[in-house]
């Protein structure tokens, strides 16, 4: 995954080398398909990683199951950076207006 790829687009590009391997007559498990899609995933998302891991079965999880997974946290993430920037003008507008009063 590139650093600021989104899920949909890794997992498009995922799909693409798997499908060509595909008609070369490579068959991949799906167990091995949910293990590369995961370790592809960058450092920043070793925290998610770990907790699917921990509680999934790999070896029986479903590829569409991750990646439904890997785009919800992709979505709560996003919502909490936006919240995050929605703070951050809140308080610069509020030390703006403190400096206009003094």
């Amino acid at each position: 995954m590139e650093p600021d790829e989104t899920v949909s687009k890794m997992f498009d590009r995922f799909s693409t080398i798997v499908n060509g391997l595909k008609l070369f007559g490579e068959t991949i498990p799906e167990d091995k398909l949910v293990r590369k899609l995961l370790y592809s995933l960058p450092e920043s998302w070793d925290g998610k990683r770990t907790a699917i891991i921990e509680a999934k079965n790999l070896k029986t999880l479903k590829l569409d199951e991750l990646v439904g997974s890997l785009l919800t946290h992709e979505i709560m993430k996003q919502g909490r950076e936006e919240e995050k920037k929605k703070e951050e003008k809140r308080v610069e507008k509020l030390e703006v207006e403190k400096k206009k009063k003094m």
